[in-house]
């Protein structure tokens, strides 16, 4: 990486520790906000291709601006006036990983098939959990990893297994330069002697690769290219020009001569001490085993979330989890607004606006994305319409959950702006606030000492409001009493 030349067109960074740094020696993190200064006599900085807008500073030949950085971490090209650079934005701490984002999945689907249970519908599905038709989550799956299976191709194509090979044949003698056994024999039962042939039987030694992992990798390839040309056939544009995309590498693939030399394996297969132990091929089996794991029980997602938009399936999990913490403790009644039904199956009906709810018992509901606006019924704001993530709905109160997966390093801020739901949703017969508790949900663990408070049982029980922390993976059991006792005061409110 070239350094940026000093004096003009020097293009810095405002560090709260440091003052201004060099842009390239700061240390970058995603979603985060620059502040740039540029010193010189002209102005053309682009990063990704894109020109940053500069105005004029309060020194001479002084330039600033803002920079958000991406929600992606990765290299950054940076581009000053013709002079092309590079340097890198880190992951964010607070972003939660792949196998906590798979986690998430994997505990949405599971609740609701549990939840279906309940849900009244009645439609056959399958609940083997390997269910291979189409499914949004398998699609997620493939979209967010495919990059990684081509790596790991790439590298089992510079170095497949191999294995030396015995195959008899008949050749000159001339070209025989070592006696095998076979060939001994083989005079021996001839009764040739002293006189040997011309063309006498050997064994030749070669080596192949046409090994049953092999075998099994060509027979996943081609699994993998039929299911791409399924997606190919959806209702969605985007999904059916990646599928095509994706598909057209894996046709690569198989006309390769690596794939074309190797025998198909037919019907089942199992997984040997070389998937096992190989560190390359052990990860292709595991890609495919996780790809046939992504569809569950028949039901699945009408939209997509990509990676990058982990928040709206944080917003999902927290539900789902809660959903999961009071049917445990037996406040469910009915599910089935949770569900859709169409012509291609059943689907988990979660979505803005769509109010997604369960009947408890008591009158109690619990929903999702439940907007507030006011000409609603029972509930109504005075000034904007509201969309609380998560409520517990009462005759007369409410209880809000809000998640929040990235929250401004001051928690009180994020807390601060909870007051519009506490101040401004009103019950619309006895025009009193309707809102008794509300609480952020966050998967942060690192509280500092002024956020500390938030999280502490005796702020949350003056003031009903504060930060509980949901962390996919880590169960907190207190996180189950903090719920039931939500729905416990609701319940006394209305028994009142």
């Amino acid at each position: 990486m070239e350094p940026l030349n000093s004096g003009d067109n020097l293009l810095e960074l405002w560090s709260n520790e440091q003052g201004w740094i060099p842009f390239l020696e700061a240390y970058l993190t995603e979603a985060t906000v620059y502040s740039l200064r540029l010193v010189g006599t002209d102005v053309d900085v682009r990063i990704e291709g894109i020109p940053l807008p500069f105005y004029k500073g309060e020194q001479e030949n002084e330039f600033l601006t803002t920079f958000i950085a991406p929600f992606q971490s990765g290299a950054l090209h940076l581009s000053i006036h013709n002079q092309r650079y590079e340097t890198y934005i880190y992951p964010d701490e607070r972003k939660l990983t792949e196998e906590q984002f798979n986690q998430m999945l994997e505990d949405i689907l599971n609740e609701a098939n549990s939840c279906f249970q309940l849900s009244g519908l009645e439609r056959n599905f399958d609940t083997s959990g390997r269910d291979r038709e189409l499914s949004w989550t398998q699609w997620s799956y493939i979209e967010r990893s495919f990059h990684h299976l081509r790596q790991i191709f790439s590298q089992i194509h510079q170095q497949p297994f191999r294995r030396l090979e015995k195959q008899p044949l008949v050749m000159k003698r001339e070209k025989v330069h070592r006696s095998e056994r076979m060939t001994m024999q083989w005079l021996d039962q001839k009764g040739h002697g002293i006189n040997i042939p011309l063309h006498v039987k050997t064994v030749k030694t070669f080596e192949t690769i046409n090994v049953y992992e092999n075998q099994v990798l060509k027979q996943q390839v081609q699994y993998l290219f039929r299911l791409l040309r399924k997606y190919e056939t959806v209702e969605r544009e985007d999904i059916r020009r990646k599928a095509q995309k994706y598909r057209m590498i894996v046709q690569r693939w198989l006309n390769t001569p690596f794939l074309t030399k190797i025998t198909e394996n037919k019907g089942p297969y199992m997984i040997t001490q070389k998937f096992r132990k190989h560190p390359v091929y052990r990860i292709w089996y595991q890609w495919f085993d996780s790809l046939n794991k992504q569809k569950q029980a028949g039901i699945g997602f009408q939209y997509p979330i990509s990676l990058k938009d982990t928040f709206q399936l944080y917003e999902m999990w927290c539900y789902m989890k809660i959903v999961n913490i009071v049917r445990e403790a037996g406040y469910v009644l009915n599910t089935k607004e949770l569900f859709k039904t169409t012509k291609d199956g059943i689907f988990l009906n979660l979505a803005e606006n769509l109010e997604s709810r369960i009947q408890l018992k008591r009158g109690i509901s619990l929903s999702f994305q439940r907007s507030y606006q006011y000409n609603t019924k029972t509930f109504h704001t005075y000034t904007q319409k509201m969309i609380p993530d998560i409520v517990i709905e009462g005759e007369t109160v409410l209880v809000i959950f809000d998640p929040k997966y990235r929250v401004p390093n001051n928690l009180g801020t994020a807390l601060g702006e909870m007051h519009k739901y506490r101040d401004g949703i009103i019950h619309r017969e006895t025009g009193k606030r309707a809102v008794q508790e509300i609480y952020i949900l966050t998967p942060t663990k690192d509280k500092n000492k002024n956020e500390m408070r938030f999280f502490q049982e005796h702020f949350q029980e003056n003031y009903s409001m504060g930060a509980i922390t949901m962390l996919p993976g880590v169960e907190e059991k207190w996180l189950s009493e903090k719920i039931i006792g939500c729905l416990e005061r609701v319940e006394k409110i209305e028994l009142l």
